[in-house]
Formats: C-alpha cells, structure tokens, sequence
C-alpha cells in the first residue's frame, strides 16, 4: 500500500478526473489520489502550445489505440488526458442532445438536471471565458456573453495570433450562400446549427497557453493542497473490491508503474476510504472494468477472469466519427495571423442533403429498426437501440441537430492552399471495446464498426460534396486556385461527384476523430446502462458496483 494516500476518492485520471478532483479537493477534510499513466508534460511545447495542435500525435503522448480497417484512435497519455493534445475549440452540443439525456434515464431521474438547463450553469462555472478583444472583433470574432461564465478555472478565449486574412471570413460567407446556414455569434448557445468563428481553451494572459485540465485545476493549487496526492506514470491495472456479492464495493485500487519503455511488474494498492472514481475515457474505462470482474461474462470466463457482475454492455454502444479532408490551393493572399484555425461550420441534415432530404427522412424513419437489429450485438438489445435511435433520429429530423462539422483550415504564408475536415457528428454504427488478455498492459480490441450503417457513409459523401460546393462558391472560390484534395481521385461531375466515386475515396482515405463515447453508459439498464460510472446513488442501479 501507499502510506499517506488513503483518499476519498482514490484512483483518478483523465480530463474529467482533474476536474472531479478539483473540486472534491476544495474540501480540506477530502484526500484524493490522481492516478495518471502518462507523464507530467506540462512544460512540453506539445503540450502548452496549443499553436502545435496534432504534434503530440503518433508520439510517446498518445495511446494509438488501433481499431478497425487500419485506422488509429489518438488519444492524451499524459497528465490532463485529450485535453493536453486536442485543438482546443470551445463549443457545445444542441439544447436537444442534452435534453435527450433526461428521456433515457429512469422517470424519478429524468427531472434532476440532466438537461440543457440543469448542466448549462455547471459549463459556466467551470469557465473562465474573455470576451473578444476590439481587434479580434475586427476580424470576425463574436459571442454571446449570457451562455458564458467568467470566474471558472478553464481559460476560454480568442488567441492573439487570430487569422485576419480573406480565408476564415471568406468560407463562413461561402458556407451561407452554398448551403443556406446562418451566421450566429456563438456555437456554445445551444444552437449549433450555425457557421462562425470559436474561442479556444487556451489563456489569453498566459502567452495563449492551452488551457487542459491539469492546467485548469491542478497548476493553481499543486503546491498548496496538500491533501491532493498526483501520481503520473503509473497504470491502473485493477479495482479492487470490499465483497464479492452485490451491490459490490471497491475499496481501492491496484497499480503498476508504467513508461513508454518499461512497464512495472510490481504491484502496488491504494485503499480508498470512501470511494474510487474511473475517469479513464471511452477506451480504457472499459478495460479496467473487465478486467476488475465487470463485463460479459462470456468475454471474461474464456480468460479465467472472475466475473463478479455479468453486465454484458461494458465496452457495448462503442461510438466514433469519421473525418475526410478537402484542399484547394491559393492565390496568393496573406493569411495576417498565426492561428490556430477557428472557423467552423456545423449543417444539419436538410442542408446537407438538399432536394434529397425528404427522401433521406423517409429512409431513417423507415430504417430505425433494421438498423438497431444489425448494430445489437454491439448493444443491449435491438429493442434497446431502436429506442435510441429513435431518440437521436428525432434530435436530426424534428431539432435539425448538426450532422456533419466543417473544420475550416486557412492558410499559410510558405503553403499558400486552405483545406476543411469534414466529419459526421451522429453516427448510427455501434462498435465494442473488448480486452483481450488479462495483461492491463496490453491494449484492448477497439472494434468501432466503421460505417457498418451504410446511412453514415451517405451523410459522409453528402457532406463532402456540399464541401466541394462551399469551396466553388464566392467568396472563397475566389481565393482558389482550385481544388487539390481530393481533385482528380473524385472527379466533379457538375453534380459535386457521384457517390460511387466519393465512397471510394473516403473508404481508402477516412481518419478517426478521436471522440469516441458511449462504453459505460448512464441510463436505463434496459437500453443497456452500464455499472463504469461513479454518480449521483440515484443513477446507479441496486447491482452495480459502488465505486
């Protein structure tokens, strides 16, 4: 055992980790652990500069998880988790995807807060957001200062070296006149259905230093709470429980040193006195519960794993989305600035689809059921899917929620071309996360079912035509030279391409976004609400486990 580290919780990680023990910490009677496999990179260019975004990937920063059909999932290994390596684009989902929540939930649940309206004064607390400056105004810079907060600890913040070049304000204009989608001052409202310029998590009075979770919560107060223990570069390997019959309860956690060149065979344990909270993301949070007991026990038994609750759904309802990028080359224009990049673009199913859209409504009404039928073995159960799927068909088709966003890419001086990644936002595909050894070092089977729903290639190659339409369309089409990627490889015909050619191309060339969610879900245990969670005793069900 650790002496001295006996906590409430104990066993943290991650970007929500940092955060949860922020707060707890700010009671000086509660102790806590962080747990972190990575390394403290605080001060690694990588890290803080956020002007460096994607230089961490690939790197001794980032997991990799390998999934299907080749593809890698980046993800933060390092203390702050994503939120040390990401870009940093400061925004929220529809009013109606956070509404939703409430539906999936228990009835005595669904009246908590677990809604646009309970959450959204929780967002601002934890935000510390400076509105734009004169200049960055003068460059296109808007918000909506009611939607944000101002003494959280998460910097927020249009950076110094904003783009005032042609090419930002000239794709929002080409993005309304291609597509019909508005301008609007901010994407963190709750309306996202919109194109415009973002904030990003970085801090204005520091250099634009990002601001990740370990900057947020921990750089401020690391030397001065002493009941906060942060313990880097060492791994998880098991939680440990107080019992073997429900309702379980952990009572610590086991742990081994871990580096990119060696990891420890030692184990070492930390009693927790009150509780352990699994803040390990959609990959590993997964893992470390089939690995403690908690999973499928026809996963489990074959790798001689104890199975103390037979919750067939952790590692299920496995969601990532798929991103394609288009490039045109420039004509010569200066972009007057540094970056990062912050124009985005967020259209919703009608804008993509156009004249098809009726069609395309038809066909999801229509498809609810075969689909949840195809995804089950990644889910509960089909009955279980439909029920979401109508949920979300509902958020696309009745709340015109965004299904695809345009991350817009200007230029630079020495490389004078622009570019957008095109991704899907609501995939139908279910995939699962699966170990498959009792080896925590060895990564798990990242099964993410790529466009398994053939609905989700079509929302792909809609997409990226109306892409190619935004980049033909003035103003942007007259900064261009013309398109570059995917040029030829997709030749237009007058129609923006035919689907066949485009399906081809993104199948060959697709990346993954890197979001994946949805493997230890909070609902009802009938739509398949799994046990890796640590929240409210009212979302927990009677057999799962007290973390």
């Amino acid at each position: 055992a650790i002496h001295g580290v006996t906590s409430s919780p104990d066993g943290i990680s991650g970007t929500a980790g940092l955060a949860v023990a922020g707060r707890l910490t700010e009671d000086p009677a509660v102790s806590v652990l962080v747990v972190e496999a990575g390394a403290d990179d605080r001060d690694n260019p990588e890290v803080y500069d956020i002007y460096e975004f994607t230089a961490a990937y690939g790197g001794p920063l980032d997991w990799q998880y390998p999934a299907d059909s080749g593809r890698v999932i980046d993800s933060g290994k390092t203390l702050g988790g994503s939120s040390s390596i990401n870009g940093g684009m400061w925004t929220r989902g529809s009013m109606a995807q956070y509404d939703t929540w409430a539906t999936l939930l228990e009835p005595s649940e669904a009246d908590v807060g677990w809604n646009w309206g309970g959450m959204l004064p929780y967002m601002k607390k934890a935000e510390k957001f400076m509105p734009p400056t004169a200049d960055q105004l003068a460059k296109g810079a808007m918000s909506d200062p009611a939607v944000h907060g101002s003494a959280g600890l998460v910097h927020a913040a249009f950076s110094h070296g904003m783009f005032g070049g042609p090419t930002q304000p000239a794709f929002l204009d080409a993005a309304t006149n291609a597509s019909g989608i508005v301008h609007c001052p901010d994407l963190s409202a709750g309306n996202p259905n919109c194109v415009t310029l973002v904030p990003i998590s970085l801090n204005y009075d520091d250099n634009d230093r990002r601001s990740s979770a370990a900057e947020a919560y921990l750089t401020p107060v690391e030397n001065i709470r002493k009941n906060w223990v942060t313990l880097t570069q060492h791994l998880v390997t098991k939680i440990l429980w107080a019992n073997t019959t429900l309702p379980l309860v952990a009572s610590g956690i086991e742990f081994a040193t871990y580096t990119n060149i060696t990891n420890g065979t030692t184990r070492f344990t930390a009693n927790a006195r009150k509780e352990v909270i699994v803040a390990a993301g959609a990959i590993r949070t997964p893992a470390l519960l089939q690995l403690s007991g908690i999973g499928d026990a026809s996963i489990l038994g074959p790798l001689n794993i104890s199975t103390l609750i037979d919750l067939k759904t952790v590692g299920k309802n496995l969601q990532e989305q798929t991103n394609t990028v288009l490039a045109a080359g420039g004509n010569g224009y200066s972009v007057n600035g540094t970056g990062p990049n912050n124009a985005i673009a967020y259209p919703n199913l009608f804008q993509i689809f156009g004249n098809a859209s009726d069609a395309k409504v038809a066909e999801i009404e229509a498809s609810i059921g075969p689909w949840a039928a195809s995804q089950a073995v990644h889910a509960h159960s089909a009955a279980a899917l439909e029920t979401i799927f109508r949920a979300q068909a509902d958020i696309i088709i009745k709340e015109k929620a965004p299904m695809i966003e345009f991350y817009f890419v200007t230029g630079t001086g020495d490389l004078n071309e622009f570019g957008a990644s095109g991704w899907q936002l609501l995939p139908f595909s279910r995939g699962t996360v699966q170990i498959v050894s009792t080896d925590p070092f060895e990564y798990p089977n990242v099964h993410v079912n790529y466009f398994n729903v053939s609905f989700d290639l079509d929302v792909q190659v809609a997409g990226l035509k109306l892409l190619r339409k935004i980049f033909k369309t003035p103003p942007l089409s007259d900064l261009s030279t013309g398109e570059i990627i995917p040029g030829s490889a997709v030749p237009d015909d007058g129609a923006g391409g035919t689907d066949a050619d485009w399906q081809a191309y993104i199948l060959q060339n697709f990346a993954s976004v890197l979001h994946p969610l949805g493997t230890a879900s909070m609902m009802r245990r009938e739509l398949g609400g799994a046990c890796g969670r640590c929240v409210p005793q009212s979302l927990r069900h009677s057999e799962c486990p007290r973390c």
